[in-house]
Order: C-alpha cells, then sequence, then structure tokens
C-alpha cells in the first residue's frame, strides 16, 4: 500500500517515507484531497510538466512516448479520491 496523500498549494502527492513517519509519529490527522483538489492539481502540473514536453514532441524534440509518460505520472501522483 502507498503513503496517504499530502497537499501542499495545489499540489496533490503521496507522502515520502520521512513524512509518513512524521505524520505517525505524531498522530495527525490526514484529510483525502476532494475531486476538485485532485483536478485543481493535476492542472496545474500538466500546465508545467507535460504540457512543455508536449510542445516539444510537436516540434520533434521529444517523443509522444515521453509525452504520455508524463501525463501518466501526473494522473498517478494525483489520483482521485475513493468513490463514496
Amino acid at each position: 500500500m502507498s503513503n496517504p496523500m499530502i497537499q501542499i498549494g495545489d499540489v496533490v502527492r503521496p507522502m515520502t517515507d520521512e513524512e509518513y513517519a512524521e505524520w505517525v509519529k505524531t498522530g495527525q490527522e490526514m484529510s483525502t484531497p476532494t475531486v476538485e483538489q485532485v483536478e485543481s492539481a493535476r492542472l496545474n502540473q500538466y500546465e508545467h510538466y507535460s504540457d512543455p514536453i508536449f510542445f516539444k514532441w510537436q516540434r520533434g524534440d521529444a517523443t509522444e512516448a515521453e509525452w504520455r509518460e508524463a501525463v501518466a505520472k501526473v494522473k498517478a501522483d494525483n489520483p482521485y479520491p475513493p468513490a463514496p
């Protein structure tokens, strides 16, 4: 099982092992991000991470596979919360 998610600004990502250990040690509550928070984080990361690779692909400076990999990473780093 992966570590719980943490939100820092607009970015929602899994906690690092160190963050998780500190969270467990202090007994902090962790809230599940909302769909809106996940979508906002994804949009931010697409704009800053995968979109530039898309435009490089369009110019021939990157591959479609590199762009698709970047998009998949954004989705993996920002999963939607479980359905209620």
